[in-house]
């Protein structure tokens, strides 16, 4: 029973600590720097889960990634991850992000806590595991 996870960060060094710690889980990991193509690589992977990057590329790059998600209804269920340094950009929105498929992790973040939240979203997960 193999577990995709799909990455979208823009940063090396971060996307590698994804990759160990997610394969050191058991988790078959997918990656890329950017958001361009994310959606047509998210329709061929089937991910169980999406870690995004929210800041990636251009400031609004993340936000309207999550929009294409949402209006595909082979994507929209999806649970998603969004992680960002942005903790100011986010003040008063939380509660209207966070929802049982999505949730966010502030970085730097305590591995300990990624991991339950990885965990967590992957419960809800429409996605068949095979």
């Amino acid at each position: 029973m193999t577990t995709r996870i799909f990455v979208i960060e823009d940063e090396p060094d971060i996307l590698e600590l994804y990759r160990l710690l997610l394969e050191a889980e058991g988790y078959e990991v997918h990656a890329t720097d950017t958001v361009h193509d994310g959606l047509s690589h998210v329709k061929n992977i089937q991910p169980h889960l999406i870690i995004l990057d929210l800041m990636i590329g251009l400031k609004q790059e993340g936000w309207d990634f999550i929009d294409l998600l949402k209006q595909q209804p082979s994507t929209a269920s999806i649970p998603l991850i969004l992680c960002t340094a942005a903790e100011h950009e986010l003040q008063g929105k939380l509660d209207s992000i966070k929802t049982s498929t999505v949730d966010v992790v502030f970085k730097p973040f305590d591995v300990d806590e990624l991991l339950r939240v990885v965990k967590r979203l992957l419960l809800s997960s429409p996605i068949q595991r095979t």
